[in-house]
């Protein structure tokens, strides 16, 4: 772990940054605040929906799984059509976060069931997404050997608003986005500089502990298999048999526990098909498709809602950037996503090597193929999601946000040209413009929302 040494100041600075904005989001967002939803109404009355709760996506039901361990209950078993259901229904969630945030908890003597313990929970996710940004940074610095792409790319990862605000609020996608940015960096070690068995047993531990998160986590194995078939040609260094092994048992026995308690009580060891059928009260996509047809389906809605959630939708996917001014909203979350778009592209198809990676084993396309199945393997698992129920949220896709940063650097790098040492300054000036858009959003926003 010699690279762990000597990072950059201007990474501690990045992560500095991303720490007081998660900070601030986390007092500006209420926790466990019961009030109403203006843009999604009752399909029936036409009446805005309520909600127990308008901080944060799922919130709620997370702090309840938290409290519940820390009250000693033990992990609860879903039961499909209980009346009690809304407040328990991430029960089938892994229990790694849970876990760890229970302890969390513990030592900092917060209340996961009461609003005064809201921040304090919450800042869990933002250590967490501090070292997902390291991880990013490694990612470049591991595998293209450019702490300016590992720069950017961080600076892309920890100030996006979404990211932000998903790293001030208590949820178990923060950590699987942190194991996959490190897991995603160890691959990349590995293609570049050759297969050990250190690189290996991080890489499967990383899994197994994915795999103890989020169920999401199984596309970390073919983007590990990927890694070493690309590096099958190597004269040294190149994956052997134990290699291969440990990648494919080790995280399966790490997670056994749990698949086969899953498998005890429901029969299957991912615990999908009582997800489907707790997850009945949410909109499913065959009302859309025949209320509009596919193609509005998938561009007016999955696309669009996902697009301006990636830069930041916040709430209960309710309050939006400029919201309060009619007709400005829509044209900025476009314009911005394309600037985000065209940076990446750039990214992708930019020169194959620098004059600092004339002595890589990899080029840049393999850097990129590597790192985009993760993309393409979430975007399948996102897909597959919106196809049975309507969830527009980007979130699902940031397993692999950290893909979208080092594409996002590798552009501004092309851009930038002899400056591109200053790409992170930049990035993080961009993306905190958008912070402050965003937070005066939520400070318009929630209050509107609040009922008592």
């Amino acid at each position: 772990m010699n690279g762990l040494r000597n990072l950059p100041s201007a990474l501690w600075i990045i992560v500095a940054t991303f720490v007081v904005m998660c900070c601030v989001f986390n007092a500006k967002t209420p926790y466990r605040q019961p009030g109403v939803l203006i843009y999604q109404t009752n399909p029936e009355t036409g009446e805005r929906q309520t909600a127990l709760d308008i901080g944060a996506p799922d919130e709620r039901q997370h702090a309840n799984y938290i409290a519940g361990l820390k009250k000693g209950e033990g992990f609860k078993k879903i039961v499909p059509g209980d009346p009690n259901l809304y407040e328990y229904y991430q029960a089938h969630q892994p229990p790694l976060y849970y876990l760890l945030a229970t302890g969390w908890s513990f030592a900092t003597g917060a209340d996961p069931a009461d609003a005064s313990g809201g921040f304090r929970v919450r800042f869990l996710n933002t250590l967490i997404g501090a070292l997902t940004l390291i991880g990013t940074f490694f990612c470049a610095r591991w595998g293209l050997k450019r702490d300016d792409i590992g720069l950017t790319a961080a600076a892309f990862v920890g100030l996006l608003p979404m990211s932000v605000a998903l790293h001030s609020a208590v949820s178990n996608d923060p950590l699987l986005y942190c194991i996959c940015a490190w897991t995603l960096a160890f691959v990349l070690r590995g293609a570049n500089e050759g297969w050990t068995k250190q690189t290996v047993i991080w890489i499967s531990v990383l899994i197994g502990l994915g795999l103890l998160t989020k169920t999401n986590a199984i596309a970390l194995i073919p983007v590990t298999l990927l890694g070493m078939m690309l590096s099958m040609k190597k004269e040294e260094h190149r994956p052997n048999p134990v290699h291969w092994g440990l990648v494919l048992v080790v995280p399966l026995v790490i997670a056994s526990p749990w698949l086969m308690r899953n498998m005890n009580l429901y029969g299957d060891p991912f615990a999908l098909s009582v997800f489907q059928d707790a997850f009945t009260g949410n909109p499913k996509a065959s009302l859309f498709i025949q209320a509009f047809g596919a193609q509005t389906y998938w561009l007016n809605f999955v696309m669009w809602w996902t697009t301006r959630s990636f830069v930041g939708a916040f709430g209960y996917m309710d309050i939006f950037i400029f919201e309060s001014t009619p007709g400005a909203s829509a044209p900025f979350y476009t314009a911005v996503i394309l600037i985000i778009t065209v940076i990446c592209a750039v990214g992708l198809v930019g020169p194959g090597k620098t004059e600092s990676e004339v002595d890589q084993p990899i080029d840049r396309k393999t850097f990129h193929l590597i790192s985009g199945v993760l993309f393409l393997l979430t975007l399948f698992f996102f897909m597959r999601f919106n196809s049975e129920y309507f969830q527009g949220q980007a979130r699902y896709l940031f397993p692999a946000l950290a893909s979208f940063g080092l594409a996002f650097a590798c552009g501004m790098s092309v851009i930038l040209k002899d400056k591109r040492a200053n790409g992170w300054v930049v990035c993080a000036v961009f993306m905190l413009i958008l912070d402050v858009l965003a937070l005066m959003a939520i400070n318009q926003g929630f209050p509107l929302r609040i009922t008592s």
